[in-house]
């Protein structure tokens, strides 16, 4: 697996954008997608520095540029996720999921979804 480098929010949005279209997009389909207001000279600035890190690829048609993502989400989510484990709780489950616990952002249902998870994930032989 490949490491890639911490997104700032801004660029995650973009991204998080790009992954939902799931394929080629155009800026103006970005720019719709997008919860707050951006110019597209804005977006553009973006698109030019997610390409730099290695997230986008840009391939232009007539006068459109489509960008393609080069990492995916899951891809980032894995590593984000491994690297947030291991600076915040020292690689610890548990105590991610007692924080999670702990401040309420845990009920029931999730409880049992995670205990359904493991339950499958020993079935499988891990």
């Amino acid at each position: 697996m490949r490491e890639y480098r911490r997104l700032p929010e801004s660029e995650l949005d973009i991204m998080l954008a790009v992954w939902g279209e799931r394929g080629e997009v155009t800026a103006p389909r970005i720019l719709e997608r997008l919860e707050r207001p951006l110019t597209a000279s804005a977006l553009h600035s973006y698109f030019k520095r997610l390409e730099e890190k290695g997230f986008l690829a840009c391939r232009k048609e007539g006068k459109t540029n489509l960008y393609t993502p080069l990492v995916s989400c899951e891809e980032y989510q894995e590593t984000e996720g491994k690297s947030i484990l291991g600076k915040l709780y020292a690689g610890s489950l548990k105590r991610f999921t007692a924080a999670l616990y702990d401040g309420g952002n845990l009920g029931r249902e999730d409880v049992e979804e995670l205990r359904a998870f493991l339950d499958e994930l020993e079935q499988e032989g891990m």
